[in-house]
């Protein structure tokens, strides 16, 4: 290049030149542009916010701090397997810059199969998130003080959620905040109503005058869900009597063999790894205790993929629906 420049007549090769430099001052300008669109300095990630109507806002999270938004965050984070499942619901993942640490693991997330083929953070991860520099971070209620500390103190904007509930309407609620944090309140709404359309069609298998199963939440072998736990508004809403709950055991308690076999329930429901349900259920049909029990008796045991038992989000319908088909099967 540079032998054919100096090859040029001086008015020629000044010319020449002052184009060159045009062109590298379009192409800057391009790749600045293509930055800012990315949320630089991350080249390469497209962000697309909606249009700033009803920005700015003002919300109030979980601890009644307050947090200004100018605008629709585009480089969202967010350290909970909870809001995980809410953002990937109401927002394009080009949005997304940071995840919980078991959001690629199908054990655990309902977006695994989303974030294997993006390039985010794990926003637990301080150093990873103060690189990605989002301009949102969800923070679990639940999650160290330390950590909000340290990213606030960076200029990070954080809203801590409650990612613990008792009931659907929690869930609903949950995802309305989001929807209001994010400027996607519409897509919020359709998630709700698909949640709750979900939920009502599952409430409605039970006929009108079946009988209330009595049924025994088993975590684990030696756990279980009792009253005050999202699996309890699950098995009320159904129709069902949560064993834990009726013997006086609150969200979360330890059971015994003894316990199991003197409770006598229905229905025994149970997790596993994904892929391990039969496994687990011939283990609990072989078991002792269980199989004393009207349940084992008949069978009726339930082995729940774990990532689906433990669900805190609107994949509760899922949940829902799966316990419904269980204790419901004739229903139409």
């Amino acid at each position: 290049m540079s032998r054919f420049l100096r090859r040029l007549p001086r008015g020629r090769l000044r010319a020449a030149i002052e184009v060159a430099l045009c062109l590298a001052l379009l192409l800057a300008a391009w790749r600045w542009s293509a930055d800012a669109r990315a949320g630089w300095p991350f080249a390469g990630r497209t962000a697309e916010a909606p249009a700033a109507s009803g920005f700015p806002r003002t919300v109030r999270d979980h601890a009644g701090d307050a947090l200004r938004l100018p605008r629709p965050p585009s480089r969202l984070a967010a350290q909970a397997r909870v809001t995980d499942h809410f953002r990937f619901a109401v927002v394009s993942p080009s949005r997304i810059a940071a995840v919980s640490a078991v959001a690629n693991d199908r054990r655990y997330s309902f977006v695994a199969d989303v974030v294997a083929g993006m390039d985010v953070a794990v926003a637990g991860e301080p150093e990873a998130l103060l690189r990605r520099r989002p301009d949102l971070l969800i923070a679990s209620h639940t999650a160290r003080a330390d950590y909000v500390a340290l990213a606030r103190g960076a200029g990070i904007p954080t809203f801590r959620l409650s990612t613990v509930f008792d009931d659907f309407s929690q869930i609903a609620a949950g995802l309305e905040t989001v929807g209001r944090l994010t400027g996607e309140e519409r897509a919020a709404e359709r998630v709700i109503r698909r949640f709750r359309d979900r939920i009502a069609a599952a409430v409605a298998r039970r006929p009108a005058a079946a009988p209330r199963p009595r049924v025994l939440v088993y975590v684990a072998f030696s756990g279980t869900f009792g009253a005050g736990s999202l699996f309890d508004h699950v098995l009320t809403e159904l129709g069902a009597v949560n064993v834990a709950a009726e013997q006086g055991i609150g969200p979360h308690g330890d059971i015994g063999s003894e316990q199991i076999a003197a409770w006598d329930p229905d229905w025994i429901v149970a997790d596993a790894p994904a892929g391990e349900e039969a496994a687990v259920r011939r283990r609990l049909l072989d078991h002792p205790a269980v199989a004393v029990t009207t349940a084992g008796r008949t069978g009726q045991i339930l082995v729940i993929d774990h990532r689906q038992f433990i669900t805190m989000s609107q994949h509760a319908a899922g949940l829902t629906e799966t316990v419904a088909a269980a204790l419901y099967p004739d229903a139409p």
